[in-house]
């Protein structure tokens, strides 16, 4: 009896062995092989990482399958195989995604996918084009996009933000690895606190196009994806500028990553020093650019318990420091005017990722915390009353579910749905008793649901909604609304893919970033109040493009046309409203319905792994219905400090592995800008000049060892300084008119050691 159930056994043994095979081989690239890259089946359980020696194992049953080999900056491979009973050697050739035609995105759906199989179109700057443009901070490599511009604000404290299809900063959701976590103070200061070296990616959505990331993704939404620890490397860079041949620009980076020889664990490591001395153009004694230094410090890690489950940790910490006015290097007080800030960001947050057992559904759950402090000054004539202390803190908590239906309806489908609740919290207190202290907390509660369907093979439609319930302290009534949105993506044929939405968003009424910033205008400072009867913002967005795209061996083109119309109902303008008490007010209200229509247009070429073209525009038309007065003298109804035409190049020729060049331009069109008495006579609304700004860089690398490569850099931004040349001067000046390239001719060289680079 035990003989036999011992043979039994033996036969049962043999024939669950003989029911799964193995396939495996190599995956390089120019002959060497590559590490980390993903090897998986499609709409299975079975998955992989290249070690570093390229190689892979799957264990499968015998069937039909369809192999995918992706990586970053790689094209994506695809192979139709059927598994017997024999092991399986499949040997990988990559070749290089210069346009990202394959880029995997998370922006559209909040899910991981293609671009190109993404019904809203996302576009996507890799760490690649912030590298050829030489961008030291998100700020700088943001304007390479279409329907993207950024702008300096201020000449005293060098504020900033970013416009999506001509709306202003506000109306755009900047993200980070998905969570809205910036804070309202973040968006004043925070685009050149963020150092590119902690950047994979900035995932672009033009509209609201997605009802998942919330209703303020009026314009569009940012999406900052940071650096992954993918393998064990090490860099260090220093580079140093020369503005205008005056004042420095230093800045030191650093990136660290360690990963266990199971893949299951890793972290990264990353840092920036900057020292920015402040700029005079005009020789009057105030700052056009202001002084900076800035320290940024941070590390993301993961854990993979299994397979199947994945633990992700981030830290971040920034501290900054900015002067503007006069007198820069003495204490503000002592200053015709002063702009000084000492900002603290600290934050962090933890992701927990499931997937089920036949990789069909996706649990995360997450937690995400920022602080922010802002110890300034805003003062003018040694005015002891300058000083201030202003705190912005957010949390965020959430958790999602992804369900996927191979079989829904002779489609399949991917139905993500979630809740996520955010408090922000901004405090501020001054020293001039003029000014109200403010104490604004809001909690905004957001369920959504959101199904991803692919009708037919060509045919994609994401539709989906977001209920919003918003409650403040200064409101005496919470708001609740749902938001639609609808995309379509229909494949004319391989090459040609169309795309059509609309969206719904609103902006609740309360102070945003801009509304807590104390300006200066003419020597008096000047402050906002909200109006007794603010009522929200409605918008509604449509958007629709066309996209070519054609890869044949080694040559890829990117043909790209995206119209877009928004309107948007009660919008927020800001008002003068003159002396009160002692002190300038401008009044935050609800205007006449604003409008803003246009189209992007991109191209992008690449004839071989050596070249690569890039040309990008914006033509919009930004108005409201009806007049309003933006400053005191100045009646119009068009959106000032917006062009009707904008945008970017960029060419970069790669001819080995030594040498790198790069060429890229930025196009600023006509614009209304205000421009305030005190200086000149009387306020008055000017039409700034077209401004092109040319850089110029190139790179060579030595090799040191195996492991360790040596780089020098060099090269010039705004080659032919085209800046602005009408600054006002002393302290009767408008410090808010400034437009245009956000740095004249600027000279710099640099120096980078380490591995991969």
């Amino acid at each position: 009896m035990k003989l036999n159930l011992c043979l039994l056994f033996i036969f049962i043994s043999s024939v669950v062995l003989a029911q799964t095979t193995e396939i495996k081989g190599i995956v390089s690239y120019e002959n060497r092989p590559e590490g980390f890259v993903n090897v998986y089946i499609r709409n299975g359980d079975k998955g992989t990482i290249t070690n570093d020696k390229g190689a892979y194992s799957l264990t499968v049953s015998p069937g039909n399958y369809t192999l995918i080999v992706q990586a970053l900056g790689f094209k994506t491979i695809q192979k139709d195989i059927t598994v017997g009973t024999s092991i399986v050697v499949l040997n990988f050739n990559l070749q290089k995604d210069l346009l990202g035609l394959d880029q995997v995105v998370v922006s559209a759906t909040k899910t991981e996918l293609n671009r190109r199989e993404a019904p809203v179109l996302v576009t996507v700057t890799n760490a690649k084009s912030l590298k050829n443009v030489q961008a030291a901070t998100l700020f700088e490599g943001l304007n390479f996009q279409p329907g993207l511009r950024t702008e300096v604000n201020c000449q005293n404290c060098g504020f900033s933000q970013i416009r999506i299809n001509g709306l202003d900063g506000a109306y755009s959701q900047i993200l980070v690895n998905s969570r809205p976590v910036f804070g309202s103070l973040n968006g004043i200061y925070g685009l050149e606190q963020i150092p590119t070296n902690m950047i994979k990616q900035i995932e672009v959505t033009r509209g609201g196009g997605s009802a998942i990331f919330g209703s303020n993704a009026i314009a569009g939404t940012i999406n900052i994806i940071t650096k992954d620890p993918l393998e064990n490397q090490f860099q260090v860079a220093s580079k140093i500028g020369l503005i205008d041949g005056e004042s420095t620009d230093a800045v030191t980076t650093f990136n660290s990553t360690f990963v266990s020889e199971d893949l299951n664990k890793g972290i990264t490591f990353f840092g920036m020093h900057r020292d920015r001395e402040g700029y005079d153009n005009n020789d009057d004694g105030f700052t056009e650019m202001t002084k900076l230094r800035n320290l940024n410090f941070g590390f993301k890690s993961f854990y993979k318990f299994d397979f199947r489950r994945k633990l992700t940790l981030e830290f971040n910490n920034s501290h900054e420091f900015r002067r503007g006015g006069d007198f820069i290097d003495k204490s503000p007080i002592f200053a015709n005017i002063a702009e000084e800030i000492t900002s603290n960001v600290i934050g962090g947050g933890i992701t927990f990722d499931y997937f089920s057992e036949d990789y069909l559904q996706k649990f995360s759950a997450y937690g995400n915390i920022q602080h922010t402090r802002s110890d300034n000054y805003y003062g003018t004539n040694q005015d002891p009353n300058g000083f201030g202390l202003t705190k912005d803190f957010v949390t965020v908590a959430g958790i999602q579910h992804t369900a996927q239906f191979e079989d829904f309806v002779k489609g399949s489908m991917d139905l993500t749905s979630g809740v996520e609740h955010r408090f922000n919290r901004i405090t501020e207190r001054r020293e001039n008793p003029l000014i109200i202290p403010i104490t604004q907390n809001t909690n905004t509660l957001g369920i959504y649901t959101q199904l991803d369907w692919k009708i037919l093979e060509n045919l994609k439609l994401l539709a989906g909604a977001r209920g919003e319930l918003f409650t403040s302290n200064l409101n005496d009534k919470s708001l609740f609304i749902v938001n639609p949105r609808v995309s379509i993506l229909y494949n004319i044929s391989k090459k040609l893919s169309f795309r059509t939405g609309y969206s719904q968003g609103f902006r609740a009424p309360q102070f945003y970033s801009e509304d807590v910033h104390s300006e200066i205008i003419t020597g008096e400072v000047r402050r906002i109040r909200l109006a007794e009867n603010l009522k929200k913002e409605l918008s509604h967005s449509f958007i629709g493009s066309l996209e070519y795209s054609h890869q044949h061996e080694n040559h890829q083109l990117m043909l790209t046309f995206e119209g877009f119309y928004t309107t948007i109902n009660d919008p927020f303008v800001y008002e003068a409203r003159g002396d009160i008490g002692g002190l300038q007010i401008k009044e935050k209200i609800n205007g006449d319905n604003a409008i803003v229509n246009g189209f992007n247009l991109e191209a992008r070429f690449s004839p071989n792994p050596k070249f690569l073209f890039q040309l990008g525009g914006t033509f919009q038309n930004s108005y409201f219905e009806n007049s309003y007065e933006p400053e005191e003298g100045i009646v119009t109804n068009k959106i000032t400090r917006t062009p009707n035409i904008y945008g970017n190049m960029m060419v970069n020729y790669t001819p080995n592995d030594r040498w790198d060049f790069n060429l890229n331009g930025v196009y600023t069109g006509k614009m209304f800008v205000p421009h305030v008495a005190g200086f000149i006579p009387e306020t008055v609304l000017e039409e700034t000049p077209n401004l092109f700004e040319i850089g110029l860089n190139a790179s060579r690398t030595f090799t040191v060892s195996d492991k360790f490569q040596f780089e020098i850099n060099g090269g010039v931004k705004n080659l032919f300084n085209a800046y602005q040349d009408d600054f006002d001067k002393t302290i009767d000046r408008d410090p808010n008119y400034i437009y245009g390239p956000s740095q004249p001719r600027t000279v710099f060289i640099g120096l980078k050691f380490g591995t991969d680079l």
